[in-house]
């Protein structure tokens, strides 16, 4: 069997995105929120602020082709939902305060969000995403709606949102399984993306991400003390695993409107609302959702048991696109089907 856990581990350092990492992010997050203090209507409830998402949970990944940067900001205002039963009030606050300063401001369901147009090098977009939040009363409530949405488009929904990023965030007791949790986050995502692209209702990267919670399992070699090896992490084993035990999660449900039966994956949020994640995914995209998982077991499978890296490494690639690094017959020392190095560095 080849060893590919250095692969893995540039494959993990060329994908993976932290807020730290993104100096011009940081710096239209904190011009955003100096705005906001500016702007704010005087008659507005107080708010704090803090990150969600992908950075604050530490799975954060690269765009795939180019695409935007982007950073979720949680925006937690003081007010009870009681006094502005419409959400949109209260989103407008934010949205007002941003609009005199920024031509490109959408109010989205979910969010309030500002889009910017790289002045750097790297010709890269920006934009930041503001979830508004009531917090007045015992419990904290999600703004939901749009400008002109109509009764039945706009609610509060109850939610945890520090709760769920402290819950991913803080997932596994060890460190270093922890790092492996997001390492194989990441590849899950960088994969969905890959696989994905351009679909409506695709596997999202929350879903994935909470997934893990229960079908990620640590893989590794333990310590020796005898041979003084030390403790040895195996990303591949453990993103078999983890599809293995997603793909062993598929149930057969009935579906009341078309009248047939379906496999489905159910992905539950961990905090209020506890939806399933995937619930918007129709049969058909399910479908195509499970034979992927599939095709993407058999290849880590196929590469657990190849002992060429070269050979394992070209059908990982294949799975989780061109950043994943494939290296020269002549670095591998392959000769006569046999491999002559091994590779014990850890993740």
């Amino acid at each position: 069997m080849a060893n590919v856990q250095s692969y893995f581990k540039s494959f993990h350092d060329s994908i993976k995105l932290d807020y730290d990492d993104n100096k011009e992010l940081r710096e239209k997050r904190d011009e955003l929120l100096d705005k906001l203090d500016e702007n704010m209507p005087d008659d507005s409830g107080r708010f704090s602020v803090f990150h969600q998402g992908s950075y604050a949970m530490h799975t954060g990944i690269k765009s795939l082709d180019g695409g935007d940067y982007d950073i979720d900001v949680g925006l937690l205002f003081d007010v009870s939902k009681d006094d502005f039963p419409n959400p949109v009030t209260v989103k407008k606050w934010v949205y007002d305060a941003l609009i005199k300063e920024y031509d490109n401001v959408e109010m989205k369901k979910p969010c309030v969000t500002v889009k910017f147009e790289s002045d750097g090098e790297d010709e890269r977009n920006y934009h930041v995403d503001f979830a508004i939040y009531s917090d007045g009363d015992n419990n904290t409530y999600h703004a939901k709606g749009k400008l002109h949405s109509t009764v039945e488009q706009r609610c509060w929904d109850e939610a945890e949102p520090k709760t769920l990023v402290s819950t991913i965030k803080n997932h596994l007791s060890d460190i270093e399984d922890r790092k492996q949790f997001r390492r194989v986050i990441r590849y899950m995502k960088r994969w969905k993306d890959v696989k994905f692209k351009g679909q409506v209702n695709r596997p999202s990267g929350i879903g994935l991400t909470v997934a893990g919670l229960t079908h990620f399992q640590t893989q590794y070699t333990p310590a020796d003390q005898f041979m003084n090896t030390p403790k040895t992490y195996k990303d591949l084993d453990a993103l078999e695993s983890f599809v293995q035990n997603m793909l062993n999660a598929f149930q057969s449900v009935w579906n009341s409107e078309t009248l047939e039966w379906e496999d489905r994956l159910h992905i539950y949020l961990p905090t209020p609302t506890y939806n399933d994640i995937y619930e918007k995914m129709s049969a058909k995209q399910m479908i195509d959702f499970k034979g992927k998982l599939q095709c993407l077991l058999d290849a880590l499978k196929d590469a657990s048991t190849e002992t060429d890296p070269v050979e394992a490494c070209k059908l990982l690639r294949g799975e989780f696109g061109d950043d994943f690094p494939v290296p020269e017959e002549s670095d591998t020392a392959v000769k006569s089907g046999r491999t002559f190095i091994t590779d014990n560095s850890s993740a």
